[in-house]
């Protein structure tokens, strides 16, 4: 199983050259039994809706294959 600090690599390769997180931008790393999703999370200001993150991986936990991307915020 791979740990969160292998996780948070292969995502950082995975949107590397697609996605720019923001330099400051907190990370959450989350587990499920078999995936672990590395979230690139986005601060938005009081009063503003929109997506929550910029990026959103999600990693098989066991081989470290990314399973999804997703982009949120830019």
């Amino acid at each position: 199983m791979i740990t969160e600090d292998e996780a948070v690599a292969i995502a950082r390769q995975a949107i590397e050259g697609k996605i720019t997180p923001e330099e400051d931008a907190p990370i959450r790393v989350d587990r499920t039994d078999d995936q672990v999703i590395v979230t690139f999370e986005v601060i938005n200001p009081p009063g503003v809706r929109g997506p929550d993150f910029s990026a959103q991986v999600t990693i098989d936990a066991y081989t470290g294959e990314v399973i999804e991307i997703l982009a949120g915020a830019d």
